[in-house]
């Protein structure tokens, strides 16, 4: 493979995903269902990637929120169950079939349209669907009071099949267990309702990650764990088991190295304070790459910290290399991750711009190659890009 075109490549640890996996499989044990939470790009880290990293390490299932996501997926040869969270108007119904996903209903006139489609698409098998219920978090969902009703009628649609009921909890930072339990037995009491009724759910979903790491009586028969899989959880969670984070680095190179001396004139109006004489390094990478909220203030070249000077560009950011003079153009520039001894964290960036550290990868943006790192990425065919960026 050619040498990338620009130098500044994103590193994604592939063996810590399948480790975060693992974590959640003997937790959970194995009679339970595991749906491996691939929304949002798989959280900035690639869902094409890392949703066949899931596949093929245990994951039962995966889960989107945009249906092009669960499109792509589907696409790219991934045969597992593939749950889309309500996130799309009734009118994709057809798309939703077509691929063979399971879509999430909230609403009788969802249905509906769904059976309809079906129709007119699969008439000659019935669509799994879930059915998802607001306990709590006051977004999506069929409200508690209505959840009994709504699943009466759809199961009373021929051409659907209810396959789950899945909510999301509200757990804040800090969270009140008792704010949680109260929440989880209203999705309790829905079930034990229709149980009542003779009504079978087979997929009984309630646990995202903080229920995974902190509340084992929420785990039902299957939980649906996201940034716990990237190696993320709530800063005040317990951490039964440990997590590896999948952000491994971010990296560039120097492309460009100069002395610099004070100027005699318009000194004040300098990019930066050139108080003495100074060794400047420019790296491509910058606004346009979401670096003005990824850095640290400072970067690692040659296993030394050096400062940013002023803020980064749309395209480059600028360095003081004063104090690494041996350092030349080609050398690599660690952003966020390890060289030598010294380590940029991703809590250190974090903190610096008060965001959550999940956030960071989903900030990187879409013109950083995307290099998957690990024992487990040598079969991706961009693993081969780590060797021609020369990490």
């Amino acid at each position: 493979m050619t040498p990338p075109l620009r130098p500044t490549w994103f590193e994604i640890d592939v063996d810590a995903a399948v480790a975060n996996l693992q974590t959640v499989r003997r937790l959970v044990g194995s009679e339970r269902k595991i749906f491996a939470v691939v929304k949002a790009d798989a959280y900035g880290y690639g869902s094409l990637e890392l949703g066949r990293v899931f596949a093929d390490h245990g994951a039962d299932a995966l889960a989107v929120a945009d249906l092009a996501d669960g499109v792509r997926l589907r696409r790219s040869g991934l045969a597992l169950p593939i749950l889309v969270y309500p996130n799309a108007l009734p009118d994709a119904a057809p798309d939703v079939i077509d691929a063979g996903l399971i879509p999430t209903l909230t609403d009788l006139d969802a249905a509906r349209a769904y059976e309809h489609a079906v129709t007119r698409v699969a008439p000659r098998r019935p669509l799994d669907v879930f059915i998802k219920v607001d306990v709590g978090l006051e977004r999506l969902g069929v409200p508690v009071d209505h959840a009994v009703k709504l699943v009466v009628a759809v199961r009373e649609l021929a051409r659907l099949r209810l396959a789950g009921l899945c909510t999301h909890l509200h757990v804040p930072k800090s969270a009140d267990p008792a704010y949680v339990e109260w929440q989880f037995s209203r999705f309790t009491t829905v079930l034990d309702t229709l149980a009542r009724q003779g009504i079978d759910v087979p997929i009984r979903l309630a646990a995202s990650s903080p229920l995974v790491l902190g509340y084992p009586s929420t785990y039902l028969n299957a939980v649906d764990p996201g940034r716990m899989l990237y190696g993320s959880r709530l800063p005040d969670a317990p951490a039964p088991a440990p997590l590896r984070p999948v952000f491994h680095a971010l990296k560039s190179r120097l492309i460009e190295v100069k002395e610099l001396t004070p100027r005699e004139r318009f000194g004040p109006a300098a990019p930066f304070p050139i108080g003495a004489s100074m060794r400047l390094g420019v790296i491509p990478v910058g606004m346009g790459d979401g670096f003005h909220r990824l850095n640290a203030g400072s970067v690692l070249v040659r296993g030394r910290r050096v400062p940013i000077l002023a803020r980064p560009s749309l395209e480059h950011t600028r360095l003081d290399l004063t104090a690494v003079p041996e350092a030349v153009v080609g050398d690599e520039v660690v952003l966020i991750g390890r060289q030598g001894t010294e380590e940029i964290t991703l809590d250190e960036v974090a903190e610096r711009h008060d965001i959550d550290p999940l956030a960071l990868a989903l900030g990187v943006g879409p013109r950083v190659g995307r290099v998957h790192v690990g024992g487990q990425a040598s079969r991706w065919p961009d693993s081969d890009a780590r060797a021609a960026a020369g990490a």
